[in-house]
């Protein structure tokens, strides 16, 4: 969290880092649940020749999931990978240029991931009218709008991240305060 000394700023800063670890440990949870389908599919092949249907797409629709619940918090806890060389110079230099030039990078990734949720509801809202399934009929098959919901939440979330870090970095570059 980047704190900005505005308490209620940063109060709602960290209610924001709540839900996002929630949602990560809810992805952390999904893939114990994966590896436990996996497992359990494996054994079942081998010992008794019988898999579990459907394992396969599960399986792909749990990726994606998980990516979407745990990525907002990674850009919480400003761990999502980037190359920051010029940024790190830069703050050497002065700091609240860092800032501004940091809270601009951010800024960019909030119309990006804005776009991303524009996007994609309206495939949301689609896949959950229609009822749209993945499988194959006859021997699996499983709603995918649960997962199409869980990426435009997560994308949300994360657009929510890229906004109140631009936000505070910003107010930390005409501040000159450094957290």
């Amino acid at each position: 969290m980047i704190r900005t000394g505005l308490a209620p700023f940063d109060a709602v800063t960290r209610l924001v880092d709540r839900l996002t670890a929630l949602m990560s440990a809810l992805g952390t949870a999904l893939i114990l649940g994966v590896m436990a389908l996996i497992s359990v599919d494996v054994i079942g092949r081998f010992f008794f020749a019988h898999p579990i249907a459907g394992v396969p797409e599960m399986v792909a629709m749990s990726i994606l999931a998980i990516v979407f619940l745990q990525v907002a918090n990674t850009l919480a806890q400003g761990k999502l990978t980037r190359s920051d060389a010029l940024l790190g110079a830069l703050r050497n230099r002065s700091p609240r240029l860092g800032d501004a030039l940091d809270a601009l990078l951010h800024l960019a990734g909030m119309l990006l991931l804005g776009a991303l949720v524009s996007a994609f509801y309206p495939q949301f809202l689609r896949s959950y009218g229609r009822g749209e399934m993945v499988g194959t009929v006859g021997q699996f098959l499983a709603p995918i709008w649960p997962v199409h919901g869980i990426v435009l939440l997560g994308a949300a979330t994360m657009t929510l991240v890229f906004a109140l870090r631009a936000l505070a970095l910003a107010i930390r570059a005409i501040r000159g305060a450094q957290a």
